[in-house]
């Protein structure tokens, strides 16, 4: 069908449907226009190379081919659909009001002009099923085909990343890539227009017109460096994990950065889109918000935080967003954020979670702000300081158990989750599947929105990758090649989105050489769980760097100090596999089989041991023989189910298909450490950011 004279095709290259209420059937994904070429956000049953490079080729968007060395421009949307999704929100008639303005208005508390100025809009995408299942035991290879391509089609509210054609050219620049500025003309007069309509309809929602404003406006759009719309970020109302960045493989942004004046000395930096507007809304102040929540700071954003004097950080008051703010701070850099943490009043509510709810409350923002204080000295605290966070975790324990393994919720129960800070020692003898359990759980952690980093010294990575794969279909894929394919392609689409990342290592390796990756993957990609596999084929005698010096034992005492030191000083937890001494076969380890001396575990906050079950080979143990947390240990089955690949701590379980949206939401299950015992990184330039993109061949 045609938008305003624009064809919009889905990934399929099918024709599909586009409500302007932003409500309606169809299949394929986002509904969208690139350039006058309409395609649709990953999210429907296509390969990603038929979704995300669907376009014209005048518009300089084509991807290199496999066999070219040449780095493309990173996909960008056209204004137009952006402007579509403005219009489906805003400019219906009062008598047709969607349901999407209702919670944006009533239950957000967030007003027409607000939304316009911020370009909030309304769209469709599609997003998987979540209660699609598959028997874990065997079987039906014909329904694995259905149960992946099962897609439901959810109104969501888009979020704009726009920011200035200069910005967009750095970042590319620093991809090793040019921006295409003969693409401006076309992105200026569709702005222009749309800025021209935007200030009609602000007119008519009872916003002041700005003679001067107008007049900024225009002289904007006659310079050479305009404004263009980098990505758009969809949320669902439905569901809030259902996200979408659109188009996939784009650039990063920061929401509401068009709003910011050039002469700004200060800026709020909030976690969420709501918090933003909300802020902007009730003092007036600069305001924009993280592309993905408390989780991620990328790296590509932090130029365009260089001119600020000042920068209010503003995170939910929750255990991830105390611990993001502080991470975030030590990033930009700790001498110019200050941290805003609202207390409870003087009638004893509490604080509120965030911007958002402070505005619902009525309570006076700004004054929050003007109370901001600066992130605690590293190796110097007083109780004050702490005060808050140790009554915090004392009144709500379970927020600071660790990160949970859904799939293994006894074996969640005994260890109480992940922490970050903290390094775990997996051992068990060969062939007990400890690479199959880890797979298991780095899926987890992904899937929650965990950025892992996966270091697998013993098994490359394709073939680490193709495990992997096969884990988080849950079932068995179809046996004829066809199917198979299809099949294949929608769950590389789906597993490509997840935050897995992983290191070019193989073999003996030198230490500090896997210490600098790691640093560039917890500095760059905010990864939060590292996985080692494994100690000895890490420092096997092929390391030339000790080999001659120190003896085994030596190595690796030094080894595992290196990465206790680095969960600390990072916030990560680090999981070390380090195999057993060797045993008489068949007997139960214990936990000084791990191999070397003492120190692995005595450094270690975590102790696992797989056993195997000599009554049943497809039975196993995972047994908790120390844990620092709160000292619970024990052990729970674990069957091994031959068509996922996948642990089941009952045989007889189902394994629902996930959805994995590509910009997952924060939860606040997650844990907190102390703060005394991290280390900031240097304060971000571009000269830093270079290097480290040199240093990435190590990823």
């Amino acid at each position: 069908m045609k938008i305003g004279g624009y064809d919009v095709v889905d990934s399929m290259g099918r024709s599909t449907t586009v409500v302007s209420a932003g409500v309606g059937g169809g299949s394929g994904g986002s509904s969208g226009v690139y350039g006058g070429v309409g395609v649709v956000a990953q999210g429907s049953a296509s390969s990603a190379s038929s979704a995300s490079w669907n376009r014209s080729s005048k518009n300089g968007s084509f991807p290199s081919s496999p066999a070219s060395n040449v780095v493309v421009p990173l996909p960008m949307p056209s204004p137009r659909l952006q402007a579509v999704y403005i219009s489906n929100l805003l400019d219906r008639p009062d008598s047709q009001e969607t349901m999407a303005m209702k919670y944006l208005t009533e239950t957000r508390g967030l007003t027409r002009q607000t939304l316009r100025k911020y370009g909030v809009g309304l769209g469709a995408y599609n997003f998987r099923r979540n209660d699609a299942v598959v028997t874990a035991g065997g079987g039906g290879n014909g329904s694995m085909t259905n149960h992946h391509l099962q897609f439901v089609r959810a109104d969501c509210i888009t979020f704009p990343w726009i920011m200035r054609a200069s910005e967009v050219h750095e970042q590319e620049v620093l991809r090793g890539s040019v921006f295409d500025q003969g693409q401006l003309q076309q992105w200026s007069s569709e702005r222009k227009e749309s800025n021209k309509v935007d200030r009609k309809k602000e007119e008519q929602d009872g916003g002041n017109h700005d003679d001067k404003e107008e007049e900024k406006e225009e002289e904007e759009e006659n310079q050479e460096d305009r404004f263009v719309l980098r990505r758009i970020k969809a949320r669902a109302l439905e569901q809030k994990s259902w996200q979408r960045l659109d188009p996939p493989g784009g650039g990063w942004g920061l929401f509401g950065w068009h709003t910011v004046p050039e002469d700004a000395k200060e800026i709020v930096l909030t976690e969420g889109e709501y918090d933003a507007m909300a802020v902007y809304q009730a003092t007036g102040r600069p305001a924009v918000s993280l592309p993905n929540g408390c989780r991620s700071l990328p790296v590509e954003v932090l130029p365009m935080l260089e001119r600020f004097e000042t920068i209010y950080l503003w995170m939910d008051s929750d255990v991830p967003g105390r611990e993001g703010a502080e991470q975030f701070a030590k990033k930009i850099g700790v001498n110019r954020c200050l941290l805003v943490q609202p207390e409870p009043s003087v009638d004893g509510l509490s604080p509120p979670k965030d911007a958002n709810e402070a505005l619902l409350r009525g309570m006076d923002l700004d004054e929050m702000i003007m109370k901001a204080s600066v992130l605690p000295h590293e190796r110097i605290l007083t109780f004050r300081e702490l005060r808050g966070q140790v009554l915090h975790e004392m009144l709500n324990p379970n927020e600071y158990a660790g990160v949970p393994v859904p799939s293994l919720p006894k074996f969640t129960e005994i260890i109480k989750g992940f922490r970050r800070g903290e390094l775990t020692v997996l051992t068990g003898p060969t062939g007990s599947g400890k690479t199959t359990f880890l797979g298991q759980l780095s899926l987890d952690f992904a899937e929650n929105g965990i950025n892992t980093l996966w270091g697998s010294f013993e098994i490359k990575n394709t073939r680490l990758m193709h495990k992997l794969l096969h884990q988080f279909s849950r079932g068995p894929l179809p046996s004829d090649q066809v199917n198979k394919a299809q099949v294949l392609e929608v769950l590389a689409d789906r597993f490509e989105n997840l935050p897995l990342y992983f290191m070019k290592f193989h073999g003996g390796s030198d230490i500090d050489d896997v210490l600098d990756a790691m640093e560039y993957a917890a500095y760059v990609h905010d990864v939060e769980h590292i996985i080692l596999d494994n100690m000895q084929f890490m420092i096997s005698r092929n390391s030339p760097k000790y080999s001659n010096s120190f003896d085994k034992f030596d190595i690796q005492d030094m080894a595992v100090e290196k990465f206790r030191k680095f969960a600390t000083n990072k916030n990560v937890h680090v999981t070390l596999v380090v195999h057993p001494r060797k045993e008489e076969e068949g007997m139960k380890l214990g936990i000084s089989s791990v191999y070397g001396s003492a120190k692995a575990t005595q450094e270690a906050d975590n102790v696992l041991i797989l056993q195997k079950d000599p009554t049943n080979e497809n039975r196993k143990f995972v047994e908790v023989k120390k844990n620092r947390y709160d000292g619970t240990l024990g052990h729970c089955p674990l069957y091994y189910q031959i068509d996922s690949k996948r642990y089941s701590e009952d045989p007889g379980a189902k394994l629902p298909i996930k959805n994995a949206p590509h910009a997952p939401a924060a939860t606040n299950q997650y844990n907190a450490s102390t703060i005394e015992t991290r280390v900031p990184p240097q304060h971000f330039n571009s000269q830093r950011y270079a290097k480290i993109l040199a240093d990435r061949d190590h990823l």
